[in-house]
Formats: structure tokens, sequence, C-alpha cells
């Protein structure tokens, strides 16, 4: 199975509810254990088919939010929120810089409380348009000896987080 660090990157983003001043930010979702469902295709091909699970927190999921922050202003990102209805929203967002230079960004987000969520990314350049879709899902509790930020992925290995 093929994955960029990129995605891994969105996972932690969306699971985290990150973003910047302008910019959609979700509801506060538990702290604990989040499961989140990846599926990525590539010019309609399946790339990706993964779940990872991580540990959350409050604190956690602001460190995420600011270092977003700073690769948005590194890269020259700019968003708009296109569209609100009920627990979901649609974002637009365009870098100028970056691995995502050129590239529309169009993210669904989908939230069920504070214990559930879906968000659909469509990656825009010239005529492709790559799809990322997560369902994420809260699971309970972190399991002992694991930190906010610690990643189970669908392998069994463990990433550590860095445990904020």
């Amino acid at each position: 199975m093929r994955i960029r660090l990129g995605l891994v990157v969105a996972i932690v983003a969306a699971s985290g509810g990150l973003a910047a001043a302008d910019e959609f930010k979700p509801p506060p979702m538990k702290d604990g254990l989040w499961e989140t469902h990846t599926v990525q295709t590539q010019a309609g091909k399946n790339v990706a088919d993964m779940s990872i699970k991580m540990c959350q927190s409050k604190e956690h999921t602001q460190s995420t939010q600011t270092l977003s922050a700073e690769m948005r202003k590194r890269n020259q990102c700019s968003s708009v929120v296109s569209q609100r209805s009920g627990g979901t929203t649609v974002e637009e967002t365009r870098c100028a810089k970056g691995p995502s230079a050129g590239m529309l960004i169009k993210a669904i987000y989908s939230h069920v409380g504070d214990t559930a969520a879906h968000i659909e990314m469509h990656e825009q350049k010239g005529s492709t348009d790559d799809v990322t879709v997560m369902d994420l899902k809260y699971l309970g509790s972190c399991p002992a000896g694991m930190q906010a930020g610690d990643m189970i992925m669908s392998d069994g290995k463990v990433l550590s987080g860095g445990g904020k």
C-alpha cells in the first residue's frame, strides 16, 4: 500500500480539527482514542485504504493547529468557507507555494457531535481530481501507556507523537 506522508499529516490535522483564524473551525472533539479510516484515490485508482488509531487531547490539538497555521503561512495558503449547513461545512483552499502550489483543495467536513466526523477532500490540479475520504470515530479512553499524538498504524506499528 502506497501512502504519502502528507496523507498522514492530513489525517492528524483533520482529526485534530486544525484551522487558522480565517478558516473553518470544527467543533471540539472528545479527548481520547480515535480511529480514522482513510481511502485515497488518485486518477480514479485506489492508492490507500487504511485505518489509524490516534490518542487525542486538547493540548495536542492546539499544538497541531499551531503547526498547521505555520505551514499555511509558509506556503501562502488562503481559505474560504463557501458553504455551511447544519453539521456540514465546505472549505476551499489555494496555496501559492509548497507541495499544494497551484492546486485547489476542496474539503467537505461533516461532524456528528464530538464523537464522529466525515471528511472528503478533493485536490484539483489541471484535469486531475485526487480524493481522500476520512471517517473518524471516538473509541474511548486512550490505552495505558499511550500519549496524546501517538498513533497505531493499520499494521499494528506504534508511532510516537511527542506526548502533549
